[in-house]
Formats: structure tokens, C-alpha cells, sequence
């Protein structure tokens, strides 16, 4: 199930598609996930967790709220191994609430912005199926990125 893009980035800024209308990015919930509670083990998931984010990003569903998900790197990423086990985790999680219309997208992880290729691929890896998400850089972090061409794709939350 696909669903339909609400809102696209033009400038860093985040658009909402219906009405061509800048939305502030503070105004989405910013919903926190640990890594290590999402995938507990190499490449095994957190089905309960993920059955109860699911039906908390229903409920924001049903108030017409929107959130983005801040991934937290709380293991290792240093290798590739490590950065494709990450990539994996996140892809699992937006396929559990692959049907869940609030959410936006993703904030990318300050730990993530020294390395244009990963955050490419991350969202590269959940666009295959999740192409209406959006991805976000703190204004703090942003400096960190700006001169990279991946950040034209992120707005600044």
C-alpha cells in the first residue's frame, strides 16, 4: 500500500503538496525511536514496539496530526555493516506503519551527516516503498550538510 505524498521540500522548507502552503516543521510530533529497541538483535525486530508505534500514529491519524521519526543511534555505526543493519531496522519500521498517513518522514541522525552516501541510501532504501516520505535535518546540524548536495532533499526542522 502506497500512500499519496502530503507534503514535498522546496528550499529546505517543507511544502504541503494540496495547497502549495509552507508548513513550520515544529509543528509535527517528533516521535523518538531507539534503535536498539526497534531491532534488539542483528536483523531481529521489536514486533510488539512496532505494533504499539503503529497504533499511536493511528491515533495522530484519526486527530489529523502529523509526525516525523527521529531515528536514535544508540549501537555502533561505524562499519558498513553497521550503517546497512541501521538502513534495514528503519526500512522494517516504515514497513510496519507503512499505512499510517501521519507520518511525514524522517529527522536524518546527527551522527549520519558526515556521510552524504549513507543518507542517501537511507533514503534511497525507504523510498523503494515509502516515496511520500520527507527527511529533516535539525537547524543545528544543518550547517553540517549544507554544502553537500543531498542537503537540497532535507528541510530544516
Amino acid at each position: 500500500m502506497k500512500l499519496e505524498a502530503i507534503f514535498t521540500i522546496k528550499n529546505n522548507n517543507l511544502i504541503k503538496i494540496a495547497d502549495n502552503s509552507t508548513v513550520d516543521p515544529s509543528s509535527l510530533i517528533k516521535e523518538t525511536i531507539s534503535w536498539s529497541t526497534i531491532e534488539m538483535e542483528d536483523e531481529i525486530y521489536n514486533e510488539e514496539y512496532l505494533a504499539d508505534l503503529r497504533n499511536k500514529l493511528k491515533a495522530y491519524d484519526e486527530q489529523g496530526n502529523f509526525a516525523v521519526l527521529l531515528p536514535v543511534v544508540d549501537k555502533p555505526l561505524e562499519t558498513a555493516e553497521q550503517k546497512e543493519l541501521f538502513i534495514n531496522a528503519f526500512n522494517h519500521t516504515a514497513r510496519r506503519i507503512k499505512d499510517c498517513v501521519s507520518v511525514a518522514g524522517f529527522i536524518i541522525p546527527s551522527e549520519m551527516l558526515s556521510d552524504a552516501a549513507f543518507i542517501q541510501d537511507f533514503m534511497d532504501t525507504l523510498a523503494i516503498k515509502h516515496p511520500q516520505y520527507v527527511y529533516f535535518v535539525s537547524k543545528a546540524d544543518s550547517e553540517k550538510v549544507s554544502a553537500q548536495p543531498v542537503f537540497d532533499s532535507l528541510a530544516v526542522l
